[in-house]
C-alpha cells in the first residue's frame, strides 16, 4: 500500500521537480536570472502585456468559435456548414507569422492601424478561433442521434436539447479545441511584438537581434511557463464544467 502511494506521488511530483530543476539550470547557465532580477519592473510589464494579449483574444475566440460552431449544426445552416469548415481548415494551415503579417498589411484597408495592441489582438483571435469552431461542430455532430431522439420524445424543446443534451455531451471535444487554441495563442503572442503589440516577445527578439542568450531565455522561459499555467487551469476547469457522467463515459471509451 505504501509503495503504491509513493508511486502515485512520484508520478505527480517527479515531472514538476524535473521541470523546476531544468528551468533553474537554464536561468543560471545563460545568465537569464541576473538579467530578469536587474530588470524586474520591465519584466512584470511585459508579463502583464502578454497576459492581456492571451486572455482578451482567447475570450473572443471562445465566444465566437463556440457560437459559430453551434450555429453550423442547426438545420438552417446545414448547406453552408461544409463551406465554412473548408475555410476554417484552410485558415488554420496559415503560419502564425503569416497571420501577424496579414493583420499588419490588411487592417489599414479597413481604416484600422496595422501597428499596436488592437491589430495584435485581432491577429491572435483570428488565428485561434479555427480549432474551436471545428471542435464545437464535430463535438455536437458526434452526439448520438438516439440520445437526441430520446430527449425529443420526453418533450424537450430544441433550445433545451441544445443546452442540456448536445452541448454537455460535446463539452470534452469543445474543451480540447479551447486548449489547442490557448496553446496557439500563448505561442503566437510573442510575435505580436513585431507589430507593436508588446509582450514577452520584446525580450525574445531583442535577444535574437543582439545574439544575447540571457535576454532571449529570460523572455522565452516565462512564455513556456504561461503556456503550462493556462493548460493546467483549463484542465482543472474541465473537471468543473464537464458533467461526471460524460467524464465517466470518456474514461470507458479510453
Amino acid at each position: 500500500m505504501l509503495i503504491r502511494i509513493l508511486l502515485q506521488l512520484s508520478k505527480k511530483v517527479l515531472p514538476i521537480a524535473v521541470t523546476v530543476v531544468f528551468i533553474a539550470w537554464l536561468y543560471r547557465f545563460y545568465g537569464a536570472w541576473d538579467y530578469t532580477v536587474s530588470n524586474l519592473p520591465e519584466f512584470f510589464k511585459l508579463v502583464y502585456e502578454h497576459f492581456i494579449l492571451v486572455i482578451i483574444s482567447m475570450a473572443c475566440a471562445v465566444t465566437v468559435g463556440v457560437t459559430l460552431g453551434t450555429m453550423m449544426t442547426r438545420k438552417s445552416m446545414r448547406k453552408v456548414a461544409p463551406v465554412i469548415m473548408a475555410v476554417v481548415n484552410v485558415w488554420q494551415s496559415v503560419p502564425s507569422l503569416g497571420v501577424i503579417a496579414l493583420a499588419y498589411g490588411f487592417l489599414p484597408f479597413l481604416g484600422l492601424s496595422g501597428i499596436g495592441i488592437v491589430p495584435a489582438l485581432i491577429a491572435l483571435f483570428v488565428h485561434a478561433v479555427a480549432p474551436i469552431v471545428r471542435n464545437t461542430y464535430a463535438g455536437i455532430e458526434g452526439v448520438s442521434k438516439d440520445v437526441i431522439e430520446a430527449a425529443t420524445g420526453m418533450g424537450m424543446t430544441k433550445a433545451q436539447i441544445l443546452l442540456q443534451v448536445e452541448l454537455p455531451n460535446a463539452m470534452p471535444v469543445i474543451a480540447g479545441g479551447v486548449r489547442t487554441s490557448t496553446s496557439i495563442i500563448v505561442g503566437t503572442a510573442p510575435l505580436a511584438f513585431l507589430i507593436g503589440g508588446g509582450g514577452l516577445g520584446f525580450w525574445i527578439f531583442t535577444g535574437i537581434a543582439l545574439v544575447d542568450m540571457s535576454i532571449m531565455v529570460a523572455g522565452a522561459i516565462p512564455v513556456a511557463l504561461i503556456a503550462m499555467l493556462f493548460d493546467y487551469c483549463l484542465s482543472l476547469s474541465e473537471r468543473l464544467i464537464i458533467s461526471r457522467g460524460v467524464q465517466a463515459e470518456e474514461i470507458k471509451v479510453v
